[in-house]
């Protein structure tokens, strides 16, 4: 049995909607970049994590560490992580990140790269999509002003890991810090 003219066009239509209902989503904003000077040391502190998926902050600051290597940084310091106290460490991120922030101070860092994690995680269904989000902000650690500020959410498709999704969403992010 062949298609009809009349049926093919639905039948293409229905392909390409079917195709685009896997594609992944991605919400960036970010302020006007500061220019911050890349030859300066920086220090990427631990997001906080605010999902109840357990070390997600440390997964972030790695992928921001070797990010931001790829923007051609050589100084950039790994503020120690606190760990994850528990199975869900809610409302310890503003203690853990003034710690991290008086050791990158004695480190003689310029910049800190700090945030949270507000998702990570598969999205529960048959898709099991990939799902990030993120907000960054870059501190100028010689007057304690933000100089910059982004966020980002993403879901992937459900044949993308996640950490290919937020790989790429955190790269987006950073290019609008470091164009």
């Amino acid at each position: 049995m062949r298609a009809s003219s009349k049926t093919l066009p639905w039948i293409l239509l229905l392909c390409a909607a079917a195709g685009l209902a896997g594609c992944a989503t991605v919400q960036l904003a970010a302020s006007a970049s500061p220019h911050p000077d890349r030859q300066a040391v920086w220090c990427v502190l631990t997001p906080v994590n605010n999902t109840s998926t357990p070390y997600a902050g440390g997964r972030v600051q790695q992928q921001l560490a070797a990010l931001l290597g790829v923007h051609g940084l050589t100084h950039v310091l790994l503020a120690p992580s606190p760990g994850d106290s528990g199975p869900l460490p809610v409302g310890e991120g503003g203690k853990d990140q003034r710690e991290q922030l008086a050791w990158a101070h004695r480190h003689g860092a310029r910049y800190a790269l700090l945030g949270s994690v507000d998702e990570w995680h598969y999205k529960i269904g048959l898709d099991g999509q990939p799902a990030v989000g993120v907000t960054l902000r870059l501190m100028d650690l010689r007057t304690g002003t933000t100089l910059w500020n982004g966020v980002a959410a993403a879901s992937g498709s459900s044949r993308e890991g996640l950490a290919v999704l937020s790989a790429r969403t955190l790269a987006g992010l950073l290019k609008r810090l470091l164009p």
